[in-house]
């Protein structure tokens, strides 16, 4: 558990990696991490990641990395949810990014917000590749795409 924390000017906040299973990162401040507020990858499954405050990350607010290995390793059946998500990136950086073969993913009851210019920025991006992401009662403003998804229709 990763709970009541404030985590800033680090390269990457809270990074989930090898093989994080059934974590909590709740009700952290993460503030002007140079990459990632967030980041979830290699085998993390059935995470939840809850009411946080999550500002001004480098690239991206929340990752989903894109890790094969050569082998199912990707950030399956986490949660995304009731978290605040401001100010991701740069001209095109993402409010929360999806990479990889990365499934069953609940995202839900967020607040992704952008307060400079829309620029080329985005506030969801699924990869071609993800599949079963549930999105419900997320909030978006000040995107110049709030959500762009990759996958063929």
């Amino acid at each position: 558990m990763i709970c009541q924390n404030r985590v800033e000017q680090n390269d990457l906040g809270i990074f989930f990696c090898w093989g994080v299973k059934f974590g909590l990162a709740e009700g952290n401040t993460i503030l002007d991490n140079g990459s990632y507020g967030v980041s979830i990858g290699h085998n993390d499954t059935d995470n939840i990641v809850r009411n946080n405050e999550i500002r001004n990350s480098g690239k991206a607010g929340v990752l989903f990395r894109n890790e094969s290995n050569g082998q199912d390793f990707w950030p399956h059946r986490n949660q995304i949810e009731g978290n605040r998500i401001v100010d991701s990136g740069g001209d095109s950086g993402i409010g929360i990014d999806i990479q990889g073969k990365t499934r069953d993913l609940v995202i839900t009851k967020n607040e992704v917000r952008e307060t400079r210019q829309p620029m080329e920025r985005v506030g969801l991006r699924i990869g071609a590749d993800a599949a079963n992401i549930k999105l419900d009662e997320n909030q978006f403003a000040g995107f110049a795409h709030d959500v762009v998804d990759l996958r063929k229709s």
